[in-house]
């Protein structure tokens, strides 16, 4: 046994039990770590994901109306016998020879078909469809199947769901957590074809999430106003605006930073304004797929670039992990094996939500031809924008925190655009008190968040 070998190897009758039980104990230890992350071989679920990864096409179940340049309170909905519809012919008295605005930024959220009081929450406070200074919202829920269509008639509550809001889009494919990915590539998908000649940005999140859109939009108007403003040869710094015939130098907003690859030209890593460092270890308890998790995986650091000049870059934005390493232990639900991945993820922004403008969409697109499918879905978009050469830019308002229900809700409105980890419960009793309490912050000490508003163009 362990304690006799060790007894052989210390003979004399004055060595302690203590130090010999220490001994055991240490290298029990030891041994149960080497078992926990030796190299294991995919798991079933994993050899799942890899026999069917290659499948990217699957029926379209349910087709939104989010896209279409109209109304938001129309009731139609177009399901997926239908043709792509002409979005003039849905309104007969509408001025066919004015040109509607373009949708400045259409809400995405993944769900899953269970999750109907979540989406209820969601649609009953930030994700209201509106009009901001002329400019649309949009909302959209991403599905696939909770049950099999042939199984006691599939999802009929989601069917409902559609066929009364028209914001559900679904695919026939079996959800799970390995199929976000794919999920992922599908929204890519159906957005170029249905969307990407009326809808500016998409901003990607989880169900359990809150956005101040109204915040979001205010920078991303921002952002369009500066890009008009650099079209004309002029560029505001520091107050100031500068005339550089026509090439504008751009400098980043305050506390947002850039890491990556510009097209062609490799970038200085510093660290921003900002940005945050965040140590770990490779292993941690859910480090490998950034939904706020830059100690639980992996040595993760926010970090950003300068920013070079030139004409406004497509925008893939969010709370940025760099350095993280994918989790080997093997009952974590992000354990990833070693024959999967080798080495740290690419900087990828945290799947709870973040910012993508129509370019940046398409070029992912693209790129993800000659990506195969992994099962981590946000790391994967970080692999994909690697090889689409596309920056990840951090921005501190991205999920700096969690919810927690014991602190205060002012400590969540200094500058915050995406908050994660609600319950539909949270998500209702802080949006009451923003619509009725909201004041009382204004005289108030914050208890600890110091984050820069963003309000400058990108």
């Amino acid at each position: 046994s362990l304690c006799g070998c060790i007894r052989i190897l210390l003979p004399r009758p004055g060595v302690s039990r203590l130090v010999v039980l220490s001994l055991s104990s240490s290298l029990a230890l030891l041994l149960l770590y080497s078992s926990l992350n030796v190299p294991q071989s995919p798991s079933a679920l994993h050899q799942v994901f890899l026999h069917f990864r290659h499948v990217r096409s699957y029926p379209l179940l349910r087709r939104p109306r989010c896209c279409l340049l109209h109304p938001p309170n129309s009731k139609f909905n177009p399901g997926p016998s239908h043709p792509r519809p002409n979005p003039w012919s849905l309104y007969p008295d509408s001025n066919h020879d004015i040109e509607a605005s373009p949708i400045l930024l259409l809400l995405a959220i993944k769900s899953h078909p269970a999750n109907s009081d979540r989406r209820a929450a969601i649609r009953a406070t930030w994700g209201r469809e509106r009009e901001w200074r002329g400019q649309g919202v949009r909302r959209v829920f991403l599905l696939g199947l909770g049950r099999d269509r042939g199984e006691e008639g599939g999802d009929p509550d989601v069917g409902e769901e559609s066929e009364r809001y028209g914001d559900i889009l679904q695919w026939e494919f079996r959800e799970s957590f390995f199929n976000v990915t794919l999920k992922e590539v599908l929204f890519w998908n159906w957005f170029h074809q249905e969307c990407s000649t009326t809808v500016l940005y998409i901003l990607k999140g989880d169900d359990d999430v809150y956005v101040d859109v109204e915040r979001v939009v205010g920078f991303l108007q921002n952002r369009e106003t500066g890009m008009r403003r650099e079209e004309e040869g002029e560029t505001e710094i520091g107050g100031e605006t500068l005339i550089r015939g026509g090439r504008g130098m751009r400098r980043g907003q305050k506390g947002e930073t850039e890491i990556g690859m510009r097209r062609g030209t490799e970038m200085k890593r510093v660290i921003g304004p900002g940005a945050t460092r965040e140590g770990g270890t490779e292993g941690g308890t859910e480090g490998g797929a950034g939904r706020d998790r830059g100690t639980e995986g992996g040595a993760g650091r926010d970090r950003g670039t300068e920013r070079g000049t030139g004409s406004p870059q497509p925008l893939y934005m969010g709370r940025i992990f760099v350095e993280t390493y994918p989790v080997r232990i093997w009952w974590n639900k992000y354990y990833v094996p070693y024959s999967l991945y080798l080495g740290p993820y690419p900087p990828y922004a945290g799947g709870g939500g973040y910012l993508l403008s129509r370019d940046a969409l398409s070029l992912l697109l693209h790129a993800s031809t000659r990506v195969p499918l992994f099962p981590i879905d946000d790391a994967y978009v970080g692999m994909v924008a690697q090889a689409a050469n596309l920056s990840a830019r951090n921005h501190p308002g991205f999920m700096p925190v969690e919810y927690s229900p014991f602190r205060h809700p002012c400590h969540y409105l200094n500058s915050i655009m995406v908050l994660h980890k609600l319950l539909p419960t949270d998500l209702l009793h802080l949006w009451s008190f923003l619509q009725t309490q909201v004041h009382s912050c204004r005289d108030s000490a914050q208890d600890g968040l110091t984050l820069a508003r963003a309000n400058s163009p990108g």
